[in-house]
């Protein structure tokens, strides 16, 4: 009987990624995945540290494991991602039943850590090794067998770490430098992924847009994209997350021309004051990222845009948010992540004066949410009467009779389940009603 192991993942799709390495990693192991923590022999927290919340979060969530610990005192309790590479062991000082922690860049470091634990009971084992660059070929890219957690639609990571070092953010600490895979070795995993059946990828980063710039600008994203189209059997493919100082014309008309590329940009936008995105250090101004915007819907005039906002930014006056709020009317954002201004370990934004009251952050962050979420009601009401192609994902998760895809604009439609049609079908659907945070509608 194989052992259950038990993944709680916080943070970005690229953690996600991560989680079905560790998963690739275990199955060799002779560990299968469970849904509940409750019977699991082991349980791994994949971490996120980009903001103050989500680390909070994995303590809290150590705390209760724990217990789990103390009724069951073989299980093995391990922390990965960014607040592993980040704490390091400092996490068994903080939390000593913690038996297993590894960094972003080691999760094929597992099994060793485990075997040198298992020479001493009471070993605490860590390691949070930075690789500075991607290995030659695909098997040691991603260090280990992946376990994909579906079956239609798949990330693939082209370029790890960040060199932007905005002052709010911690990656660039956790992640590393911008380090590129081989564009030969990115094509030949997607191979693999449309041999096996998959109809979607999404290219990853932290930042995207500046794929290959490390390996000699020889091969650009807009370059990587027109390679990827030329794979048979992919349909759509998607990128994230895009930075504006990197998103140029090229680009665009990567998007705009090449037909399996789908017609959705994430591009965070953070602040719509100059002040605050100059104390951010985001290298662009409101304007210039606007006019990327007027460029971008000229060329695709169906793209559907999303981005991230913070409020309560160090110094962010009621100006500044007022500019802030002026920018999602004017821009007309399809959805937005907003989140409040946390203090992160590293960035230099920490050491700033004129922090912002955490109430005033809140307050303002409810502002944004509330303006937003009836921006993207009036434009998933649009869609209402239209028809849209649907990239089937599978049943929905909360109503066995429904099915769940999405657009190439990246909305979620539920439509009826009906004999004869599979995840991996793109169906053409119209659109019969609209809420908040989806579409329904029925095939065509």
């Amino acid at each position: 009987m194989s052992k259950q192991l038990f993944i709680k993942t916080f943070g970005c799709q690229m953690n996600e990624h991560d989680t079905e390495k560790i998963a690739g990693v275990m199955s060799g192991m002779g560990y299968s995945l469970t849904d509940s923590p409750d019977n699991a022999d082991m349980i791994i927290l994949n971490t996120c540290s980009v903001r103050e919340k989500a680390e909070h979060k994995c303590y809290s969530d150590l705390g209760r494991i724990h217990e789990l610990k103390k009724s069951n005192p073989d299980l093995i309790i391990g922390v990965g991602g960014c607040v592993a590479q980040q704490e390091g062991i400092n996490i068994v000082k903080k939390a000593p039943y913690v038996d297993l922690v590894f960094g972003t860049d080691n999760i094929a470091d597992i099994p060793g850590l485990l075997e040198k634990k298992g020479k001493t009971s009471n070993d605490r084992v860590s390691t949070v090794r930075r690789k500075t660059k991607y290995l030659s070929n695909v098997s040691d890219v991603t260090a280990v067998t992946v376990k994909r957690s579906h079956t239609v639609k798949a990330g693939v990571s082209i370029v790890d770490g960040c060199d932007k070092f905005c002052t709010f953010c911690v990656v660039p600490f956790t992640r590393g430098r911008e380090r590129s895979r081989q564009p030969d070795d990115v094509c030949k995993e997607v191979l693999g992924l449309a041999a096996n059946g998959y109809k979607e990828v999404t290219l990853l980063g932290q930042n995207v847009d500046s794929y290959g710039k490390d390996l000699g600008g020889v091969t650009c994203l807009a370059d990587l994209l027109r390679m990827i189209s030329d794979i048979h059997g992919i349909e759509r493919i998607r990128f994230v997350t895009s930075h504006p100082a990197d998103f140029d014309d090229n680009l665009i008309d990567a998007i705009a021309k090449l037909p399996k590329v789908c017609e959705h940009v994430h591009l965070p936008l953070q602040s719509g004051s100059d002040t605050v995105l100059d104390m951010m250090k985001r290298n662009y101004t409101y304007s210039g990222y606007t006019e990327k915007i007027r460029r971008l819907r000229e060329a695709i005039p169906d793209i559907s845009i999303t981005t991230d906002i913070i409020t309560g930014f160090p110094g962010e006056t009621e100006s500044d948010f007022n500019r802030t709020m002026d920018a999602l009317i004017e821009i007309q954002y399809d959805n937005a992540f907003a989140f409040k201004y946390s203090r992160r370990p590293y960035s230099s934004a920490r050491l700033y004066e004129n922090q912002i009251p955490s109430v005033v952050g809140r307050e303002r962050l409810n502002k944004v949410i509330e303006l937003q979420n009836s921006i993207t009601l009036y434009r998933n009401q649009e869609c209402i009467g239209m028809e849209y192609d649907v990239l089937i994902e599978g049943e929905s998760k909360k109503d066995k009779e429904r099915l769940t895809g999405r657009t190439r604009t990246n909305r979620l439609v539920h439509l009826p389940k009906k004999t004869g049609i599979h995840a991996g079908d793109i169906l053409r659907v119209k659109i019969s009603s609209a809420t908040l945070s989806a579409l329904t509608g029925e095939a065509v």
